[in-house]
């Protein structure tokens, strides 16, 4: 259902905003973006006989998005990704600000309030991938409501939702429903130029699991490279997600750590003694502007966010940075056998303009017991 209403959506908004514009009761923006990913894997042999390798370029993301205001208190958002040939919806929410103060309403399909990594736009990443703690262990989008806030001068920032499982557009661990809710404060304040930025945030999620079942697997560092560690489907009739977050930015360095643990309740078929089982990951990535920037940091999403170079090209030489993570994950817990590895990521990107930068990353993955690969990717991001 939802996947027919919202193309219908975003016509209708379209011709109502196109409509309405004159009379200023809207005011809309067209926007997209364009990622493309090439990458090539070298595995050692005990991994190749165990997993399938591509080598190749693919589409990463390919999105039109509207945005707009109405009735000086409303907001919308309807993002569609095309890049699988389908038409699959991405943010599609509507939010309401009372105007003595309180606390924004969010509803319709977003991202869910965990990870300092998800909330940060694929269009601001230093790395083609999210680290595989973040993609094993973070919910992403789903259907629900939200209510979030910033307090004390801007300093703090809570928001809390109930979701829904959104019929398969959230490939993380799926839910029947689920409680999410994060708060982050900045420790140091700092703005443009050498005072430093400290951000301290925890989020957590307590999730129904769908039909009684939970699996948790992780991507290396390369969209083609399989998935090397994975529980397979659990018996479980409930889950508890814990997240920290880390983030620092001081003149031209930065860096962005977080800790994550999945609690799955285990129903006595996979566990006989009634046991739970627990699962952590954790990443640490940093980096370095060669060429004099500061890493922007968003106060609404709580994250970092776009660059934008003191010399974009033509007229200067963009901006250049080198990035480096190690992003550890452990999906084995008594009788679970999911299997653990970590990975090392080195990245040089160059940020011709705010819209336009290609990434260049290395990353060589260790999966525990099972010999190693080495991945080799390049991606171009374009967004208007």
């Amino acid at each position: 259902m939802f996947r027919s209403l919202a193309p219908a959506a975003l016509i209708l908004v379209s011709a109502a905003a196109t409509t309405q514009a004159r009379e200023r009761a809207f005011d809309i923006s067209v926007g997209g973006r364009v990622h493309v990913e090439a990458s090539s894997s070298s595995p050692d042999p005990a991994l190749e006989g165990r997993f399938e390798f591509e080598d190749g370029i693919d589409w990463r993301r390919a999105r039109l998005v509207l945005n707009g205001e109405f009735l000086d208190r409303f907001t919308f958002k309807i993002e569609h990704d095309i890049a699988s040939g389908d038409v699959v919806p991405t943010d599609v929410f509507i939010e309401a600000t009372p105007n003595d103060g309180a606390a924004t309403l969010r509803a319709g399909h977003f991202k869910e309030p965990f990870s300092l990594s998800i909330q940060q736009s694929s269009n601001s990443h230093s790395f083609i991938a999210r680290p595989a703690a973040v993609t094993a262990l973070a919910p992403g989008r789903n259907l629900g409501f939200m209510v979030h806030d910033r307090l004390a001068g801007d300093r703090v920032a809570w928001a809390v939702g109930a979701f829904g499982d959104s019929d398969g557009y959230d490939m993380r661990p799926g839910s029947d429903w689920s409680m999410t809710g994060r708060l982050t404060g900045l420790a140091l304040n700092g703005d443009e130029g050498s005072d430093p930025l400290l951000h301290l945030g925890v989020a957590l999620s307590h999730r129904q699991p769908t039909a009684d079942a939970v699996r948790l697997r992780g991507r290396t560092g390369v969209r083609l490279a399989p998935r090397q560690v994975d529980t397979g489907w659990l018996p479980a009739d409930g889950m508890r997600l814990l997240g920290t977050e880390f983030l620092l930015a001081r003149s031209s360095f930065w860096l962005q750590s977080e800790v994550l643990s999945a609690q799955v309740d285990l129903l006595p078929v996979g566990s006989p003694d009634g046991r739970s089982a627990r699962f952590d990951a954790q990443y640490v990535e940093a980096g370095w502007f060669l060429t004099g920037e500061r890493k922007a940091y968003s106060r609404s999403s709580r994250s970092f966010t776009r660059l934008r170079p003191k010399a974009p090209i033509p007229e200067g030489r963009g901006a250049w940075e080198l990035a480096a993570r190690w992003d550890h994950i452990d999906l084995s817990s008594r009788s679970t056998l999911g299997g653990s590895q970590q990975t090392l990521s080195l990245a040089l990107n160059w940020y011709l303009r705010d819209n336009l930068r290609v990434l260049a990353n290395y990353v060589s993955t260790d999966p525990d017991g099972a010999g190693s690969v080495e991945h080799a990717g390049l991606f171009l991001h374009f967004d208007f």
